[in-house]
């Protein structure tokens, strides 16, 4: 029991840790292209990329606030961190694809694919650990 009970804070740790990534970035992102994320990197102009961009980083945000609803309850909110974790991993797969079409992106880019697609799975096993 005690256990169970320390592997689900850590859970809700690592869950908050990772939840405040897609919020931060996020709030820079919907500054647009001029944004610290960005400096130094070849920018695509136009009123639609900035508008996706704009809104996509809205996304990230939600996805953020979302995941921290749950951490409360997180051994009841099964659904909720499947749902949450399957968008992350779509997302991944998007970006797989942007890798495959013009290489890779600069730092820290380049390596947060690999935790949009190794993480969502690890998070729905772990939660199925400490669920009731």
């Amino acid at each position: 029991m005690i256990k169970k009970r320390q592997n689900r804070k850590l859970l809700q740790i690592a869950l908050g840790v990772c939840a405040l990534v897609p919020i931060f970035t996020g709030l820079l992102g919907m500054a647009g292209n001029n944004n610290p994320l960005y400096y130094g990197t070849d920018q695509p102009a136009g009123l639609l990329l900035d508008s996706n961009l704009r809104f996509l980083n809205g996304l990230s945000v939600g996805i953020g606030v979302c995941t921290l609803s749950i951490i409360p309850d997180i051994k009841r909110r099964s659904a909720e961190l499947r749902l949450i974790c399957t968008v992350i991993f779509i997302g991944a797969v998007g970006r797989m694809l942007s890798i495959a079409s013009y290489g890779f992106p600069p730092f820290p880019f380049d390596i947060i694919v690999f935790f949009e697609m190794a993480l969502p799975p690890l998070f729905v096993f772990w939660q199925s650990k400490v669920a009731d």
